[in-house]
């Protein structure tokens, strides 16, 4: 049975989904550019508010806040992956589903959680072995957070926990410390 979900005007979520049977959702450099692309036009024309994003070759994680109560983040996940999935399957010559099933969401209540879910996130390439450094990694949005890349996807909200200091707040992510 479905969960409710609670997408309602200032609340945060992590919202992640996957390849159906596991496979791959990002195939070479233009489909998570383009993937990129339409997170960046849809956050806007939501008002969504975007903490941080990781695009994995099978699947993504997006940490992020509803502004406002007629722009709710189910309009929001159902216009990027529809939008994703007819792209691809008309590029690659294919049909049906991409992902798994519906982009699934977990409600962030607690604001202590928030530095946690994003070194969660930000640091997944690098437990995947796709990098040995998270801020090489091309497809999330530790480049913005970190001052490399200016690209105006995410929000850096998050820096504020580290009073806007990125020395601070890369220490952090290197750090052992872990949520309680």
């Amino acid at each position: 049975m479905n969960q409710p979900r609670f997408f309602q005007e200032d609340t945060f979520h992590h919202l992640y989904n996957r390849g159906a049977n596991r496979q791959k959702i990002f195939f070479d450099r233009f489909d998570y550019r383009f993937f990129k692309k339409r997170l960046y036009e849809d956050k806007v024309k939501y008002e969504i508010e975007i903490l941080c994003y990781c695009l994995m070759p099978n699947h993504f994680h997006l940490f992020i806040r509803q502004t406002r109560p007629g722009k709710s983040i189910s309009k929001f996940m159902g216009d990027l992956t529809n939008s994703y999935t007819k792209s691809i399957n008309k590029k690659y010559n294919r049909s049906g589903v991409l992902f798994e099933g519906p982009t699934k969401s977990k409600i962030i209540y607690e604001e202590s959680a928030f530095i946690y879910l994003t070194k969660y996130i930000l640091l997944n390439p690098v437990r995947a072995a796709l990098c040995s450094n998270f801020e090489d990694y091309e497809f999330s949005s530790a480049k913005e957070l970190m001052e490399i890349s200016p690209e105006g996807i995410t929000d850096k909200i998050i820096l504020g926990y580290f009073e806007n200091d990125i020395g601070k707040f890369r220490a952090f992510l290197l750090s052992d410390d872990v949520k309680p």
